[in-house]
């Protein structure tokens, strides 16, 4: 940054660059058209930064191992740029961390296009995580049954990946979910009936995945949720009577799957002209249940 002269104050001069009793604790330079990589980034030397956000920039390459030095660190914005690479374990050792963003990054290098690698179980170490933000990447294998240790999570995005095997039953243990996002992958197995714990929800999107069996009865009992869709999976059997039970719900979407039997009737959701509901149910899908 043209401000980051030694001549200067950082403290005072530099621009994104905030301090607390006489340290660096926060860089923020996000969609400053900054270009370069994280492979010079003075980790070791910044103790004490709590937070940094360099989304919305041109960076590349990976994200260097000595990430797990920022100790102190709860706020972590890398989201829009270019870098490449596997998400290091290191992260893991980030205590305090409670938000990581690191979607949408794409590269332009031939054979690397975004973010990938498994996703490290030392991500279940972040306890006291409340967001986290991995979709719209290149990640594959399963989800690691360690997420389900980050029991403040509010928000967990993994869409748009190339995530494959069943959903940990531990993701039933996220009580504080609010927004579970895991739309787009490649998830087999069944729904989790685990996931009628998480009655904190609002959004829960797993369309666009392998998943089979049937929907759980255990589902009716997310009565916050708003949004619910599992189109375009290979679900089967009746759609259960429980989710007459969601009077909150905004939008029902259950296209592209192997459903049958009758539409069970709303039970106490408002009709749609006083609850706005949509169910994204046309005459043709319901013939073809």
């Amino acid at each position: 940054m043209a401000s980051w002269t030694q001549s200067s104050n950082a403290c005072r001069d530099w621009y994104g660059v905030m301090c607390l009793n006489g340290r660096v604790s926060k860089l923020d330079i996000q969609g400053a058209r900054v270009i370069g990589t994280l492979y010079d980034f003075p980790f070791s030397t910044l103790p004490f930064l709590e937070y940094v956000d360099l989304s919305v920039n041109n960076l590349s390459g990976t994200i260097p191992p000595e990430i797990g030095n920022l100790t102190n660190l709860v706020y972590l914005d890398l989201h829009t740029n270019m870098i490449s690479g596997t998400i290091p374990s290191q992260i893991g050792s980030l205590a305090k961390l409670q938000n990581i963003y690191i979607y949408d990054n794409l590269v332009n290098d031939l054979g690397t296009n975004s973010l990938n690698g498994f996703i490290p179980t030392s991500l279940g170490n972040l306890i006291n995580l409340s967001s986290l933000f991995l979709n719209e990447n290149h990640l594959f294998g399963s989800i690691p049954a360690s997420l389900g240790n980050l029991t403040s999570l509010s928000i967990l995005y993994l869409h748009q990946n190339n995530l494959s095997g069943s959903n940990p039953e531990e993701i039933g243990y996220l009580r504080s979910l609010s927004q579970l996002v895991l739309a787009e992958n490649s998830l087999s197995g069944g729904i989790l009936a685990s996931l009628g714990n998480l009655t904190s929800l609002s959004n829960l999107y797993l369309y666009q995945n392998n998943l089979s069996g049937s929907i759980p009865e255990e589902i009716g009992y997310l009565r916050t949720l708003s949004y619910l869709d599992f189109s375009t999976n290979f679900l089967k059997g009746s759609i259960p009577t429980s989710l007459g039970n969601l009077n909150e719900l905004y939008l029902l979407s259950l296209y592209a799957n192997n459903l049958s039997g009758s539409i069970p009737s709303c039970g106490s959701i408002r009709p749609p002209e006083t609850n706005n509901v949509d169910y994204e149910l046309d005459d043709e899908e319901i013939k073809q249940f």
